[in-house]
């Protein structure tokens, strides 16, 4: 099961589906993970709406940081979701902000590596970044989708998958 947004280009009469993945994952330099956030943007490389790393700004990160401190009503409701407490919150916010910190790179392409993409706002309708074409958001939710599984470098980029024979 896996969250996705489904787009509708008007003009060219034809969608676009972005599909989210809880498998993915920055190796950081002393071999601990952060999950990838994630966010729908449009890769000119690939020539598609795509999924991209989010990279929060410093100012987000501390603030959530300091939510998850205080264990703010709204961020413990929040964490409820999420099947977190507010402490690994903390402790995976703390190692984020270190991981924002040290990140000189843009967000990334998941997909193919590309820093030129450009994060798809939210709302229901919105022009493309390339075209200009009025994009229509058709659906969103939750499929069953195959497990995307990937780990990245702490700047975005794909790490070479293992071979499994060896």
């Amino acid at each position: 099961m896996a969250g996705f947004v489904e787009y509708h280009l008007t003009s060219a009469g034809r969608g676009e589906f972005v599909g989210y993945s809880a498998y993915l994952d920055y190796r950081l330099p002393d071999g601990s993970t952060l999950p990838v956030e994630q966010q729908p943007a449009w890769c000119p490389s690939c020539k598609h709406f795509v999924l991209a790393g989010r990279v929060p700004d410093d100012e987000e990160l501390e603030r959530r940081l300091a939510e998850a401190q205080a264990a703010a009503p709204e961020a413990v409701a929040r964490l409820g979701l999420l099947g977190r407490s507010p402490e690994e919150e903390v402790a995976e916010l703390t190692r984020r902000v270190a991981w924002r910190r040290g990140r000189v790179s843009p967000p990334r392409c998941l997909h193919c590596g590309s820093g030129r993409v450009a994060a798809l706002p939210d709302g229901d309708e919105f022009p493309h970044p390339e075209t200009g074409e009025r994009v229509v958001v058709t659906g969103s939710g939750f499929a069953d989708m195959e497990p995307w599984v990937a780990e990245f470098s702490p700047e975005g980029v794909e790490a070479p998958k293992e071979d499994a024979g060896g």
